[in-house]
């Protein structure tokens, strides 16, 4: 994985406290990033082979929260396997090759400007599983 690629992931998950490389946590096969403000909230980066990287994602308790599957194809990162947390449950929710895709193609650099994008064009949306997906 190059910088820029790890770059674009980082930006995926990134909020307003941005992410810092650990280097007391990272080796030869993961990139570790921290926040400055909380210690248990960690952003891992595994690659698993040249063409694929799983990122997993803490709350402040240290809980996984998100667990995806990235596959490196020319500059893009694409994300092929989205897991979440359910909240009060103890297992994780995956995302289907339908949400994925609504990800994607409305998609743009950062989380608030997905979910700002997938809202615009809710009113536009005349199929109901399709809402049900960009909802």
């Amino acid at each position: 994985m190059n910088k820029k690629q790890e770059q674009q992931i980082l930006d995926y998950y990134s909020t307003t406290d941005k992410y810092i490389r650990s280097k007391t946590h990272s080796n030869a096969h993961q990139t570790v990033f921290t926040k400055e403000s909380d210690k248990y909230q960690w952003l891992v980066l595994e690659q698993k082979n040249q063409c694929e990287v799983e990122v997993r994602q803490t709350d402040s308790h240290g809980t996984i929260t998100a667990k995806d599957n990235y596959e490196l194809t020319r500059n893009l990162p694409k994300c092929v396997g989205v897991e979440r947390l359910c909240e009060g449950a103890n297992f994780q929710i995956p995302f289907n090759a339908d949400e994925i895709n609504l990800i994607y193609q409305f998609g743009e650099q950062g989380k608030a400007e997905t979910c700002a994008s997938l809202s615009a064009i809710l009113p536009t949306i005349m199929d109901r599983l399709v809402q049900q997906c960009v909802l």
